[in-house]
């Protein structure tokens, strides 16, 4: 939704030539770290609004940018462009460009799998990998879309993941666009346990009722103010949808995998020495807060240092609950995280 903080971002450009778009605020209280916050589909930094600003507040640096693909951060068209092991290597020149050698990194969406990978690339540089919604997505080269939807679907007992067939189509962009309201009145709506169930997650649902014009009866979320939709539509009526849907044309054709093959087994998971938090949105029907809790119940996982918090909230959890995921990361952070820095 809009680019992120304008009057106080600054651009730079990383060192594959591409520009980013990021807001970032130094601590203001000694000791405290940095938050790293990443966004995914169809965000900008913005989003964070009502994690980061309590917390910058309470004196935590706060680094958000705008992903690749959104807001005022470059837009390529190739799906290559997005391979998560460049993205990942983009945010640690974000880093290196204000000197901050570590941060407490917190994803949401596309933005916890770029999370997965800075633990896979670069975990050298983090205090702390925070998932929210979406878990830790583990390397796998072997693995197929095909093998993905049917070990969720034996979980939930639907596939979820419907939508990402129509993202993957070459006019997507183009059809989203040209039925902007019915877009983000589906991506936003009051119940999305409801729509998200019977129009995106279904394959074929989605773009048929988009095509259709299709709005939910009962409106989009309290949470989203008509500021919030004003500014999200001129944003992708000025930028479109192209570069976003390009996080899923990279997945959907396994561009990721060349790379991830590189990935050695040490560096499957996070170390051990690394605090991790999971934020399960309990009401999200899409990214289900079972599967996450499976991920990190994983045998890989039984030596990690893992804190799990439910939220009452669907996937936009960040925006409707705010306040307290800001709430539980600062105590997580003081509790958990800052013990292991200072050991």
């Amino acid at each position: 939704m809009a680019e992120v903080y304008p009057p106080t971002s600054k651009d730079i450009v990383v060192s594959r030539g591409l520009k980013y778009r990021y807001h970032y605020a130094p601590p203001t209280t000694p000791g405290k770290v940095t938050f790293l916050f990443l966004h995914g589909f169809p965000s900008t930094g913005r989003d964070w609004r009502k994690v980061s600003i309590p917390l910058e507040k309470l004196g935590y640096g706060i680094f958000i940018p705008d992903m690749l693909g959104y807001g005022g951060t470059d837009k390529p068209t190739d799906p290559a462009e997005y391979r998560m092991k460049l993205i990942a290597k983009d945010v640690v020149d974000l880093l290196d460009e204000e000197n901050i050698e570590k941060v407490v990194v917190v994803g949401h969406d596309w933005g916890s799998w770029v999370t997965a990978r800075l633990a896979n690339y670069f975990h050298e540089r983090f205090h702390g990998f925070a998932f929210l919604a979406v878990p830790y997505s583990i390397p796998d080269p072997s693995s197929t879309m095909e093998q993905t939807n049917a070990f969720v679907k034996s979980q939930l007992g639907y596939e979820p993941y419907g939508y990402w067939q129509f993202f993957n189509e070459d006019d997507a962009d183009r059809v989203l666009l040209d039925h902007l309201d019915s877009t983000l009145g589906i991506v936003y709506a009051k119940d999305t346990r409801k729509v998200w169930r019977e129009i995106v997650c279904p394959k074929d649902a989605l773009k048929a009722s988009v095509l259709a014009d299709y709005k939910p009866e009962d409106g989009v979320a309290l949470f989203i103010t008509e500021e919030d939709l004003k500014l999200c539509a001129e944003t992708f009526r000025e930028h479109g949808f192209r570069g976003p849907l390009c996080w899923y044309k990279a997945e959907v054709r396994e561009i990721h995998k060349l790379d991830e093959a590189t990935i050695t087994l040490d560096r499957y998971f996070p170390p051990t020495s690394t605090p991790l938090f999971f934020g399960a949105a309990l009401h999200d029907v899409i990214c289900a807060p079972q599967i996450g809790k499976f991920m990190f119940g994983l045998e890989q996982f039984k030596n990690h240092n893992i804190t799990i918090k439910d939220f009452e909230g669907d996937h936009w959890l960040i925006l409707s609950h705010g306040q307290e995921i800001a709430r539980e990361l600062d105590s997580w952070v003081s509790d958990v995280v800052v013990p292991t820095i200072k050991a």
